[in-house]
């Protein structure tokens, strides 16, 4: 957060307690998020003091000079800002080649492009409404979303006090001050709590949901410099034991949420009021003193020296943990914890003494502030330059394994993929160690059929049609997107057999009468288009079939095997006969198969899941056959585990794309056994 660097005239040690409390919030949320599921709200204490201090600091030198020097302006966010974080940036992508599994190098080098450019948050925001994008490993640059927030605000915050002092009459600055700041928090507040409302997970990073934090700390600062005039305090008038009691009042609300919020509150929002108003309160008391006042706090050393290197800690805190988590495969312990704070506190002076302070300090950037700023953005040009090397180093070893991976799915030996489960799933054939798909490709190893599946949030089941359009039977695929990653084995049924294939495909939408907890959340839209799916399947009168297949573990308002059971027993009233899958098996990886895989290719076996933790708990889809006899349920499970565990990589085949997604080409070898374990099922309810 680039608040934690913002200027400051006339020091106040209370604003460099408050960025100590936001940045150890933050950071204890990221170690022991058990311990403080809320902590992120620390970022939100930084925004309202990012907003105080630089509108401060605009107004002061608007009203002392008439104008406003908006390259001198950008020339101190240059120094202040980039030094920290463009050596962080570098650090990580080193950090990320010696210790990152080669899967995750591209997705690093994006992402260092983007924090360099500053608009990290709009990475993340269009990664979090990817629905196969969302389940991305967090990135060791993932936190510099907030730097991007700030720094598009320092582009066009400043362009509004300017417009406000370019005014005809200057006796109107104040009043378009005001009007352009309320008008700008009110707007971005509104549309926050709307996405807010609608669960659309963007809403957390991107810039227009946000500033509306930011320019609370904005009018606080009118509020400040109108004061000031007339050399008064912001609270002026309210006594100082009522002011200290309002700061106790403060701090209780930012603990309560820190302890009470979670992943699951709708943030920003309306619930991001509590952090920002409390920050605001916080602010106007200024300094304390007198009874229950808390400045023998706020003035010790180590709340200052945390405050002090409170920016550098938040950039270095982060790619350690990540790094760490990954070395040790698997989450940090208490102690871990405590040693990688030590670690990032460390780092953090190293870093506020040896390279904020002396950039910032440097003769040569400070006697223009056009050679300033020519500085940052050279400087920034070749640390997003260097952000292209993982994607390249990538991409080179993935050229030298194309040819084997092309040539092993063009001519799939025997024993390619499921077909050496019966030779008790050897993870490679012989001495051929490629594996298929390629590692660095295998995130878009999943069906290309389009908008033919739709996303949770739509209000429809798109309806496609596959194969022999005027053939006699028709199969149709319906359910989320466990049933979307059977499509292979079941394109290979219907072109067997010379059949038409209709599909009704939704991401996380079961074909169920039981609302998701995630629907009733506002995060997705089911109940709509499974009402219109069964509608057009029994309208369409051609539907013989319907195979469908739904992710076991999402929980649900209501008895999830009766929802499963309802929604059947429509389509079999209708004359419409139906077969079930039981759900896949999923890896219980802390990430992904491939990452796995990248890691350990000489030990696969270390990628395995004991079958047992592999079975998913939730599945229902027994009992709800159970329930309504009349469909037929198909277990598969044995096509993708051996009787003891469930494998990574089968006859050099990854099984998995992602954390429970099957891959495509391994779905396509699972298509012989497929069709002979369901032909006879169809058979027996077409009546052949």
């Amino acid at each position: 957060m680039s608040s934690f660097a913002a200027p400051i005239r006339n020091f106040r040690p209370e604003i460099q307690a408050l960025r100590a409390l936001a940045v150890l919030l933050v950071v204890i949320y990221h170690l022991e998020p058990r311990i403080l599921p809320g902590g992120y709200i620390g970022v939100d204490i930084f925004l309202v003091i990012s907003g105080f201090l630089i509108t401060s600091h605009l107004l002061r030198e608007a009203e002392r000079t008439g104008r406003m020097d908006l390259l001198s302006f950008y020339a101190g966010r240059v120094r202040r800002i980039l030094p920290a974080a463009l050596l962080v940036i570098v650090v990580v992508v080193a950090g990320a080649l010696l210790i990152l599994p080669s899967t995750m190098w591209k997705s690093l080098g994006i992402q260092a492009v983007a924090s360099a450019l500053s608009v990290q948050n709009w990475v993340l925001a269009a990664s979090s409404v990817d629905y196969l994008a969302a389940e991305e490993a967090p990135s060791a640059l993932q936190h510099f979303w907030s730097l991007g927030v700030e720094e598009q605000f320092y582009v066009f915050w400043p362009l509004l006090v300017v417009a406000a002092y370019a005014g005809i009459c200057r006796r109107w600055t104040t009043r378009a001050l005001w009007i352009g700041f309320s008008a700008t928090a009110l707007a971005s507040l509104a549309y926050s709590a709307y996405l807010g409302f609608t669960g659309d997970p963007s809403g957390y990073f991107v810039t227009t949901t946000r500033v509306w934090e930011l320019a609370a700390g904005g009018l606080l600062a009118l509020v400040a410099a109108r004061r000031a005039r007339s050399g008064q305090r912001i609270l002026e008038g309210i006594p100082a034991v009522l002011r200290n009691v309002l700061v106790l009042f403060a701090l209780a609300a930012l603990a309560g949420a820190a302890f009470t919020y979670s992943g699951a509150t709708a943030f920003p929002g309306i619930a991001a009021l509590v952090p920002v108003l409390a920050t605001v309160l916080i602010i106007s008391a200024e300094r304390t003193e007198g009874r229950l006042s808390l400045h023998p706090v706020v003035d010790s050393g180590p709340i200052q020296w945390v405050g002090a290197v409170s920016y550098s800690l938040y950039l270095w805190h982060w790619p350690l943990i990540v790094f760490a988590t990954q070395l040790m495969g698997g989450d940090p312990g208490p102690l871990e914890s405590v040693g990688l704070l030590a670690l990032s506190l460390l780092l953090a002076q190293l870093s506020f003494r040896y390279v904020e302070n002396p950039v910032r300090r440097w003769p040569a950037l400070s006697r223009g502030a056009g050679r300033t700023v020519l500085a940052g953005a050279a400087a920034v040009g070749l640390v997003a330059t260097l952000g292209f090397v993982p994607q390249q180093a990538q991409s080179a070893l993935a050229e030298k394994q194309n040819e084997q991976a092309a040539e092993l799915t063009r001519n799939p030996p025997p024993g390619f993929g499921a077909a050496s489960l019966a030779q008790g799933a050897p993870a490679y054939l012989g001495e051929n160690r490629q594996i298929v798909p390629m590692l660095s490709e295998a995130s878009g190893d999943s069906p290309q059929i389009g908008d033919c599946v739709q996303k949770p949030q739509s209000e429809e089941s798109k309806e496609c049609e596959f194969g022999n359009t005027s053939a006699q039977t028709t199969i149709a695929l319906v359910g989320d997107s466990h049933a979307t990653h059977w499509y292979q084995a079941v394109q290979a049924l219907v072109d067997a057999n010379d059949w038409k294939l209709v599909t009704y495909l939704k991401d996380s939408c079961p074909f169920s009468t039981a609302q998701r907890t995630a629907e009733a959340d506002g995060s997705i839209s089911c109940s709509e288009a499974n009402t219109e799916t069964a509608r057009r399947l029994a309208e369409r009168g051609d539907i013989d079939v319907v195979l469908t297949a739904n992710w076991a573990e999402p929980a649900y308002t209501s008895d999830p095997a009766r929802g499963f059971a309802e929604a059947w027993s429509e389509l079999e009233d209708a004359g419409i006969n139906v077969i079930s899958l039981v759900d896949t098996p999923r890896p219980a990886l802390k990430g992904y198969a491939r990452d796995c895989l990248a890691e350990n290719p000489g030990d696969p076996q270390r990628c395995a899941t004991p079958r047992a933790k592999a079975l998913p708990p939730g599945d229902v889809t027994k009992e709800a056959g159970r329930l309504e006899p009349r469909v037929q349920v198909l277990d598969l499970t044995d096509e993708f585990c051996t009787s003891e565990d469930c494998p990574a990589l089968v006859g050099n085949v990854l099984v998995y794309r992602d954390k429970h997604h099957v891959s495509d080409t391994y779905m396509r070898t699972v298509a012989p056994e497929f069709i002979e374990r369901i032909q006879p099922l169809i058979d027996r309810d077409l009546g052949n």
